[in-house]
């Protein structure tokens, strides 16, 4: 069988059980993985090998909170976020080739305009682009007086329950609303969407399977959320200890995106208003998040499309918010694919899943600083980036 390929390295980490083990031999066949062994004495009797030395192999990153034609990067990226579709459409092919090289074989899409999202997505799978397999919202749902600049206004429960089956109509994995704002301005946290809406948006996607994500980062639209049914809070900035503690009873999701409120060079490209009120609420911002991540809520962990960094919100987890190196790997690992239903298919280096495998250069379980040190992507079993 000469279309096998294995892979060796150092070690490798086990995203189920949480551990990292030495010596593994993950054998390929096509798209998937056919075998998984352990021990410097087993040797492959045929096909190809890949020698990854001194490597730590994980599965493929899964980034839970993403925007394809997003672009932080670029300077005022919110306002440009209403260039045409074909400009937006050439930069989230960029955007997509830069985080697939950053190890991310898996994108949760929270939403993009005018379902370019769905054309990306078939052209990853037809093979015409490169770029991580796409879960997504399709297009975000919002209040036309709202935050979101990356959302579609509908503005009245019929005109919500027209979207909702509309993207569930094109192809949308699942929902996202936009409940609140961004930032805390002021001590009153205000919502944009009525509960009527949030429970109409809630019924209409439960209805078909499909989950509910709300981007809400607290005060009495993250109590709606909670009431009227949502699964996954996104963001949580200033989610109360009461309102921890009723996500962790129900359980509810949350995705943290943390690392972008003490990002400065993301906030280099927006306005001086909107970076005076970041700062000002850091510290508030990190107390909450910490709280979440002690709390035993169900967590994923996302980028909000910082595109290639999810390393970076891993190691701001880890070293700044004081999670292990395990919890935080399986955020991103493991844990994020069943919050996107694809347990199943990826999140894991076990027989029968897609063979989406990423390699950092140095001993990973003694230094979460190795992560920076992306060197082999592999996804549906074929090698994307090997600069060893």
């Amino acid at each position: 069988m000469n279309n096998l390929t294995h892979i060796k390295a150092a070690s490798m980490f086990d995203s189920v059980s949480g551990l990292f083990k030495k010596d593994p031999l993950v054998t390929v066949e096509n798209d998937r993985i056919v075998n998984v062994r352990f021990g410097d004495s087993v040797r492959p009797n045929s096909g190809r090998i890949i020698d990854l030395h001194e490597c730590t192999l994980l599965p493929g990153f899964i980034d839970a909170h993403d925007h394809l034609a997003l672009s932080p990067q670029l300077k005022n990226y919110p306002q440009i976020m209403s260039d045409p579709d074909p400009v937006l459409l050439v930069r989230s092919i960029v955007n997509m080739k830069t985080d697939l090289y950053a190890g991310v074989t898996t994108s949760r899409c929270l939403g993009d305009r005018n379902f370019i999202d769905l054309y990306l997505k078939d052209a990853v799978n037809q093979g015409l682009i490169e770029g991580p397999r796409i879960y997504t919202a399709t297009r975000g749902i919002k209040a036309s007086h709202a935050h979101g600049f990356v959302g579609t206004p509908f503005d009245g429960v019929e005109a919500v329950r027209t979207a909702v089956r509309e993207n569930v109509r094109r192809g949308a994995d699942f929902i996202k609303i936009f409940v609140t704002g961004n930032s805390r301005q002021s001590e009153y946290l205000p919502y944009y969407m009525s509960p009527e809406e949030i429970r109409t948006a809630v019924e209409e996607a439960h209805r078909v399977g499909k989950k509910v994500a709300a981007h809400c980062i607290g005060g009495e639209g993250l109590n709606q959320c909670i009431e009227q049914g949502v699964d996954v809070i996104e963001h949580a900035y200033y989610a109360t200890d009461a309102q921890i503690e009723s996500l962790v009873k129900k359980g509810r999701w949350v995705v943290l995106t943390s690392r972008i409120n003490f990002n400065d060079a993301r906030w280099a490209n927006v306005s001086e208003k909107a970076v005076d009120e970041m700062r000002k609420n850091r510290p508030e911002v990190l107390s909450c998040q910490q709280k979440i991540l002690r709390s035993g809520v169900k967590f994923a962990i996302g980028t909000d499309a910082t595109h290639g960094e999810v390393v970076e919100d891993v190691i701001f987890v880890v070293n700044t918010m004081g999670g292990t190196i395990a919890r935080a790997l399986q955020a991103i690992t493991k844990t994020a694919a069943e919050l996107c239903e694809m347990d199943r298919v990826v999140g894991s280096i076990h027989e029968g899943k897609k063979a989406d495998l990423v390699a950092v250069n140095g001993v990973l379980e003694k230094e979460i600083l190795a992560l920076r040190n992306v060197c082999f992507v592999m996804k549906d079993g074929i090698t994307v980036k090997n600069s060893l």
